[in-house]
């Protein structure tokens, strides 16, 4: 009985251990959202600061925040908001942005040919907002996510999706394109090009490049540089971020 349970000691501790030993996987800092779903009761905590520039209009998102919860296996519950600032000459607005509320739900794991694939379904809450950027209506999302594995360091993802937009309530396609490299064991490079689509409208693309930075298995910091390409509005943007699992 007592050798039983050493066994079952050990055993536990391997597999905590394991748990723990799994690298942190995080959807910021690019728009390509990854497949993977927060592990059950996990939370992981992913924030940043953004610079973007369009014509004369300056844009800073000081406290971005996306927190993702793991209710079960392969399911997340996330809510994202910002506390955003625009200056545009003597006009400036300040506020909290629309609480978006989400599911995440990894469908298939990687094997041989197939790749990781997972939906992703969000809303945001017009009312949940400061008064300067309140929204007439609930603006859905709906993005199937898929990653495919090149090789022990190289992974090729992308993203289809459609968002209805609150304004108007006319669908926004979304298309998005990301490629990773692991340069060290601690640091990755990830390019990427999306776009936004409206009916009988250019569409808005834009390219970046990021790093990241693995501080443990359960911290990273990242950095992304891109800039808008063919018919988008924004000139250039930046960003810093840290991610955080607990």
């Amino acid at each position: 009985m007592k050798l039983l349970r050493k066994f079952i000691a050990a055993s536990l501790f391997c597999i905590s251990y394991i748990t723990s030993a799994q690298q942190i996987q995080t959807d910021r800092p690019n728009e390509t959202e990854g497949p993977n779903a927060v592990a059950k009761h996990d939370l992981q905590i992913e924030s940043g600061f953004m610079f973007e520039q369009e014509d004369n209009k300056k844009i800073f998102e000081v406290a971005q925040i996306l927190l993702r919860y793991g209710l079960v296996k392969n399911l997340e519950f996330r809510v994202e908001s910002a506390l955003k600032t625009e200056h545009e000459q003597s006009d400036d607005h300040y506020g909290i942005e629309p609480i978006v509320l989400g599911l995440k739900y990894h469908i298939a794991d990687h094997k041989g040919a197939i790749p990781d694939i997972a939906l992703l379904a969000r809303t945001s809450i017009p009312w949940l907002a400061d008064n300067a950027y309140q929204e007439p209506k609930y603006s859905p999302e709906l993005r199937i996510l898929v990653q495919h594995e090149l090789s022990k360091s190289s992974h090729l993802g992308y993203n289809t999706g459609v968002q209805w937009l609150p304004e108007r309530s006319n669908p926004e396609y979304i298309y998005t394109i990301s490629g990773d490299h692991s340069l060290t064991k601690k640091i990755k490079l990830v390019v990427e090009v999306y776009g936004f689509a409206e009916p009988d409208h250019h569409a808005k693309n834009k390219a970046d490049a990021a790093l990241l930075f693995l501080v443990n298995n359960n911290l990273q910091l990242d950095f992304i540089a891109g800039t808008g390409i063919m018919h988008a509005y924004s000139d250039r943007f930046a960003e810093i971020g840290l991610s955080y699992r607990i």
